[in-house]
């Protein structure tokens, strides 16, 4: 029988918000030469639940090929979703597993601001669908809506072409600058952007390509946002971490690939490791 053991890590066994330093916004003097970069994918990773509670669900929305996983904690399994979406309306259709031949769609209205999901799920036995209501996992009050301006600068001898080197915040709702992230080298054609401990508040994720290294490398730059400063801030512990984050807001754990996994729990970061 396999028992865990919860190993407190030393440098990452802090406060979520402690372990994210404060670094100055360069000049922008310091971003001369820069050039707007269009065509960057933002990855945003909503994690909603069920009014009752019986359903947990992963949403990728926004994207070209929206898709999501629907944990169902009740008969304890997992459904996989991939399909399209107009506007705010999201038609998801269940992926085949060798696990099951059931077939489902999870089709409903999604309001991008509020995070709130409408949804109605049928299958073959449930053609008329049971309707559900879908809210933010994690709820917290006035939680900011931003949007993002990318600027880089081409590299040829870089295998991407180009470089990530700026990131603009902007409040969605009065068009303003609220912060500038840069010092750094990325990928340009996509970033994270989810709630990487769990508090409600989403998290900027970048590739990190600097020093020669490859997205294959999985090396990414985090900055955790501090909803008492209202800014993002770098977190070098998470940084040392190899592997690209895959979140289980269920559990709140965060599983980093190669046996590295992470309980989240009372604003704290540990690392799980089994024995038999």
């Amino acid at each position: 029988m396999k028992t865990q053991l919860i190993v407190a890590m030393a440098a990452l066994s802090i406060s979520c918000f402690s372990f994210a330093e404060n670094i100055p916004n360069q000049t922008i003097a310091d971003s001369k030469g820069l050039q707007p970069i269009t065509g960057v994918r933002v990855s945003m990773q909503r994690m909603v639940k069920s009014n009752e509670g019986r359903y947990f669900m992963s949403l990728y929305a926004g994207i070209n090929n929206p898709h999501a996983e629907l944990y169902d904690l009740v008969e304890n399994k997992t459904i996989k979703f991939k399909g399209t979406q107009k506007g705010d309306q999201l038609n998801l259709k269940s992926v085949s597993s060798e696990d099951s031949t059931d077939t489902y769609q999870l089709s409903g209205v999604l309001n991008a601001n509020t995070g709130l999901f409408k949804a109605l799920l049928s299958d073959q036995k449930n053609t008329f669908g049971t309707s559900i209501q879908f809210e933010p996992a994690f709820k917290v009050a006035n939680k900011p809506v931003f949007v993002f301006k990318f600027y880089g600068q081409n590299d040829a001898t870089n295998p991407y072409g180009k470089t990530l080197q700026r990131i603009d915040v902007i409040n969605k709702n009065n068009n303003t600058v609220v912060q500038t992230l840069t010092g750094f080298t990325g990928y340009p054609n996509s970033i994270g952007y989810m709630d990487i401990n769990f508090d409600g508040y989403y998290d900027v994720l970048v590739s990190d390509i600097s020093n020669g290294r490859r997205v294959e490398d999985k090396r990414y730059i985090y900055w955790m946002y501090n909803p008492k400063t209202q800014q993002f801030q770098r977190s070098p512990q998470l940084e040392k971490i190899v592997g690209l984050p895959n979140l289980h807001g269920e559990k709140q754990q965060i599983d980093f690939g190669n046996g590295q996994i992470y309980q989240v729990e009372n604003g704290l970061l540990n690392r799980i490791s089994s024995e038999n």
